[in-house]
């Protein structure tokens, strides 16, 4: 199971100038698709003035990847697609790209727009740092509290991050460990108990 994704830690800005018209690229870090929205919101109200907003987002990963772009009023597929078509390239995700368009007077017709918008989020992609991060699942651990030994010792193994807990005859631990080594670590506390544990289904994020 692959759980590895790319995508990027902090919002970068970039600007280039085609023929008069001045193109400001945008990317920001986006986990759904409402903070996405959101975010254009906001980038529409700071560039109120501007001519064109034009955008793409890809939020989530493999069967669950959503991706959209939207041309704001260029002609189809000069403006959205080339930006989406830029991170998918890069093969990032939980990520809403703009490019800001400030028309400068000359035309720049199909061909000339899409390889501005394409150019301009490419360069902004450019200098943005993407780092690789992990899918991570979380778990809810009841067990007796004499299995706390072995219980704790499997989390350390499997590099899990405790994030609740709360003790007495009855233990129950929260925890949270990459997707892909959740089933692994399940069957080995199932095996250190003797199948004296209940998992609980508290979602991932």
């Amino acid at each position: 199971m692959n759980d590895e994704y790319r995508t990027l830690t902090v919002p970068v800005s970039h600007e280039i100038k085609v023929k008069g018209s001045r193109f400001i690229g945008l990317l920001v870090p986006a986990e759904t698709r409402e903070s996405a929205e959101r975010m254009l919101a906001e980038i529409r109200k700071r560039y109120f003035d501007a001519t064109h907003h034009c955008y793409a987002f890809r939020i989530g990963t493999g069967n669950a990847l959503l991706e959209k772009f939207h041309d704001d009023g260029e002609p189809c597929g000069t403006a959205g697609r080339p930006i989406l078509e830029c991170l998918a390239g890069r093969e990032i995700t939980f990520v809403l790209g703009i490019v800001v368009r400030y028309f400068g007077g000359t035309k720049l017709g199909t061909g000339g727009l899409a390889r501005a918008y394409g150019q301009c989020m490419r360069e902004t992609v450019g200098n943005a740092r993407i780092v690789k991060k992990t899918i991570q699942d979380s778990v809810g651990l009841l067990f007796d509290y004499h299995f706390m030994g072995p219980v704790m010792s499997l989390i350390s193994k499997y590099q899990c991050e405790t994030v609740d807990m709360k003790y007495g005859d009855r233990s129950m631990l929260t925890v949270k460990l990459r997707q892909s080594r959740k089933n692994e670590f399940l069957k080995a506390l199932t095996d250190q108990t003797a199948g004296q544990i209940r998992f609980l289904e508290v979602g991932g994020d």
